[in-house]
């Protein structure tokens, strides 16, 4: 089997739908119809930017990085839950986590939001101009002789579908998918799990 073979055969295992649910079941899910991801620690360090300090402290950008991998290949309406394993932190710095991601997600969320929101009003004003135009066509059409105006507001409406067409199948759609995965993982249940292996092993 030479390697172009060998590439559709993996595309074509990859892609198929029952694969991929027979790996999202046995990844991820629980028998509540829940999701886990197990984000594993062997150092605080980890886990917390050293670069940032204070009230300005962030998580490592990895950490966001690899929850956003794993929870892309779920459903956007499945609950997530986020195991932190391996590393023993206290309880101020359990809700110090539990905050900053929680604050993160809500900064990607307000910012999706406005492109949401932009893309709505972009739509609604292309729509409204697309009708304004063919209504003017269509007057200056049964009552008068005026070619020119009629291929401009022909252009306009022409225009104004398209764009608006446009901005609503790739634009729009794309931004509320987005907006639905970061609202999904703002809402994931966080928790922490530490495990002593000196002991285990005694």
């Amino acid at each position: 089997m030479d390697f172009k073979q060998k590439m559709h055969e993996k595309i074509k295992i990859y892609s198929n739908k029952k694969y991929l649910d027979g790996y999202i079941n046995n990844e991820f899910m629980t028998d509540d119809g829940d999701a886990d991801i197990f984000l594993n620690i062997g150092e605080k360090s980890e886990l917390i930017d050293t670069w940032t300090y204070g009230n300005q402290i962030d998580l490592e950008n990895d950490v966001y990085d690899f929850i956003e991998e794993k929870s892309s290949m779920l459903d956007s309406d499945v609950q997530i839950n986020l195991h932190i394993i391996g590393t023993k932190f206290n309880s101020n710095e359990q809700g110090m986590i539990k905050h900053i991601l929680k604050e993160h997600y809500a900064i990607e969320l307000y910012k999706v939001q406005k492109k949401y929101n932009m893309y709505k009003k972009k739509i609604i004003s292309l729509f409204f101009t697309g009708f304004l135009s063919v209504l003017c066509y269509l007057i200056l059409y049964l009552y008068t002789d005026f070619e020119f105006f009629l291929e401009v507001f022909g252009f306009i409406f022409s225009f104004a579908l398209w764009e608006a067409f446009d901005a609503l199948i790739y634009g729009f759609s794309e931004v509320k998918v987005e907006r639905n995965d970061i609202t999904q993982n703002l809402l994931m249940n966080i928790d922490f799990n530490y495990v002593d292996i000196e002991k285990d092993t005694e």
